[in-house]
């Protein structure tokens, strides 16, 4: 099939070439014939230029009129408006242009009418030179409304150089308008075909070329405008609008060859001409719709918060934008179908697979885009804590929901592009009854290869349903230990307080020590003089205890305050002493650094000494003394060379 549809293509180019450079021959000969009928109602060149010119002026001196008047009483804009202004303002001097034109025409076709005889020849010229005028007007008009600054702003169209696009769409009307208004001329005076056939080719190219020359020239600004100067997608989107305004422009004139020589020239003008606008129109509609959601959204979020309704804002930009590009393809559907089936060329299979693949794109982006900006969206943010910033702002425990939820995203978005692959292929032609099976073996013949796999997967979801750890808490997997930094359906990743990363399969999990809930009892010792008061420590840990309660950082996190334990060993030159507290998780290093600092200070105000390693000798005589230093000379005299 793929292949007669090939070559019927290439017959029916080959055909349309081959008469539209035969009628170029016929273009001098139409032209004299023209000209002879000019002559023929004594309407010269001369005669027939004043009388378009002086029509077209009186239209074009009343509308400017009308148009300095309307732009007086325009509203001004304020830059804090917003962008809603901005669009109407923008939408409401495009009705005062378009009011302009519909008075230009009225008063030229009128002065027309006026000046010429009804029926003949030269008024159907000059009827000619109105509509190309008008037709450059309405163009302009649409220019103004992209391309142009509203009272001192940026355009409504955020692009490079906006004045030499607008000069551009200036031309390309004007060039449109020329074509039809020539062809329909041609046709009204049946001319001959083959001069028509020529004429059509020699039009469509020019416009062809002018239409390259904007959209190469400027293929930057576009795709810069289309992506916002980003990386990524945008960047890829951008620069595929890009090469979609090209390519089309080509393929529009290739159509036109596969009609050459058929009953359909002037049908096809129309056809094109439309077409060609509707391409253009498509992206730009795209970025403007598409724009406006992102405004909307970002306002509800700025006001109420992110939430669900925010998020349907941001993602029902694409459908609707979806829905721009469909729209768009219908209509050309509907324009080219009878076309190239008058030329043998039958296109509807692949037009309808076209529109059913891209319903299919658009639902399941619509799909993917909206989950995952709501997984987004109620998601709390997991950030790693770089070295130094552990302590600083408060310490909060993190929800179930922030762990479960990125596996939860990656699973349904997982789901999502595989039954949108599927329904894809299948709007594309391709049977997926058999992928489907063969999806399963795979999947079956997996499971048993890779056990290991498996058994990750299968702890790691008991994992989570027992709740046993959470995102940022410090646990104790046996050998390893860190903080929790990300879950995957495989695997949790641990930020040792070191800094180094470990990645433990939930396989290979045995036990997990949770370091980080509900609660935690710090211990610490100091070592005091043997016969030190134990009274008053007791006494001076407890004030320290209650002046760490009067803290506003650290009230709220006390559960039992600082205390004095009791004596947890005495050795042969000190005694040493437990301290403890309970406190919520989260700081309890801070604390017992600071209930340290504290204590050491309320010590030695109290005249507390701490236990010295320093060994002392007690003797209540002087034989001992000497002895000693009798010992010490001898050990100096044993080291020295």
């Amino acid at each position: 099939m793929m292949t007669a549809a090939y070559g019927e293509v290439a017959t029916a180019l080959r055909r349309g070439g081959t008469v539209a450079l035969t009628g170029l021959q016929s273009l001098p000969a139409a032209f004299s014939n023209s000209m002879q009928s000019l002559h023929e109602e004594q309407t010269g060149m001369k005669e027939l230029s004043l009388t378009a010119a002086g029509a077209i002026v009186a239209g074009l001196a009343t509308s400017a009129v009308f148009l300095m008047a309307f732009a007086r009483l325009m509203p001004r804009l304020r830059p804090d408006r917003g962008l809603l202004a901005k669009v109407s303002l923008a939408g409401l001097r495009l009705a005062g242009d378009l009011l302009a034109v519909v008075i230009f025409v009225v008063l030229a076709r009128n002065g027309a009418h006026m000046g010429m005889v009804s029926g003949s020849f030269g008024k159907e010229v000059t009827s000619s030179f109105i509509h190309i005028a008008m037709t450059t007007a309405i163009f302009a008009s649409f220019g103004r409304l992209l391309f142009a600054r509203i009272n001192g702003l940026e355009p409504l169209f955020d692009i490079a150089d906006p004045s030499w696009h607008l000069k551009m769409m200036v031309g390309f009307g004007f060039l449109s308008g020329f074509t039809h208004s020539s062809l329909n001329l041609a046709d009204a005076r049946g001319l001959a075909p083959m001069a028509v056939d020529g004429w059509l080719f020699l039009s469509s190219t020019i416009i062809t070329a002018y239409l390259l020359v904007w959209f190469i020239v400027g293929r930057s600004d576009i795709a810069n405008s289309h992506s916002g100067h980003a990386n990524g997608w945008q960047r890829i989107t951008g620069n595929l609008i890009a090469n979609f305004y090209i390519v089309s422009t080509i393929i529009i004139w290739l159509l036109g060859l596969l009609v050459a020589g058929t009953a359909q020239n002037v049908l096809w003008v129309r056809v094109s001409g439309i077409s060609q606008i509707v391409f253009i129109l498509i992206p730009i509609l795209h970025r403007g719709v598409s724009g406006l959601f992102q405004y909307l959204a970002i306002r509800r979020e700025a006001v109420y918060g992110p939430g669900f309704h925010s998020v349907l804002l941001w993602a029902l930009r694409i459908p609707f934008t979806g829905a721009i590009w469909l729209i768009g393809i219908h209509i050309t559907v509907i324009l080219w179908q009878p076309l190239l089936a008058n030329a043998g060329v039958d296109a509807s299979y692949w037009l309808n697979h076209l529109q059913q693949f891209g319903i299919t794109i658009v639902c399941s982006a619509f799909v993917c885009g909206f989950l995952w900006k709501f997984f987004e969206t109620i998601s709390p943010v997991n950030t790693v804590k770089l070295p130094g910033h552990e302590d600083d702002g408060e310490q909060k425990t993190t929800s179930r929901l922030s762990t479960v939820l990125p596996v939860v995203r990656n699973l349904v978005m997982g789901a999502v592009l595989a039954v949108a692959l599927l329904v894809i292929l299948s709007s594309l032609g391709v049977n997926v009854a058999p992928l489907l099976a063969g999806f399963g073996v795979l999947g079956l013949a997996v499971s048993f290869g890779s056990q290991a796999l498996v058994k990750d997967v299968v702890s790691g979801i008991f994992f989570l349903a027992e709740d046993a750890f959470r995102i940022d808490e410090y646990i104790d997997v046996g050998k390893l230990q860190g903080t929790v930094e990300q879950i995957s359906l495989r695997s949790v990743r641990l930020r040792h307080h070191n800094g180094p990363v470990h990645t433990v399969p939930f396989g290979q999990i045995a036990a997990v020590t949770n370091y980080s809930r509900d609660w935690g009892t710090i211990k610490f010792e100091l070592r005091f003089d043997r016969d030190a008061d134990l009274e008053m420590i007791r006494k001076t840990a407890k004030k320290v205890g209650l002046s760490l309660l009067e803290e506003p950082e650290f009230a709220g996190d006390f559960l039992i305050p600082l205390k004095m334990q009791g004596i947890q060993e005495v050795n042969e030159n000190s005694m040493v002493i437990r301290f403890k507290f309970t406190c919520r998780p989260g700081n309890p290093s801070l604390i017992k650094r600071e209930g340290i600092k504290r204590l050491l200070a309320a010590f030695k105000a109290a005249g507390l000494n701490l236990a010295s390693n320093a060994v002392v000798v007690r003797s209540d005589g002087t034989a001992i003394n000497d002895a000693a230093a009798a010992s010490t000379l001898s050990a100096k005299a044993a080291n020295a060379p």
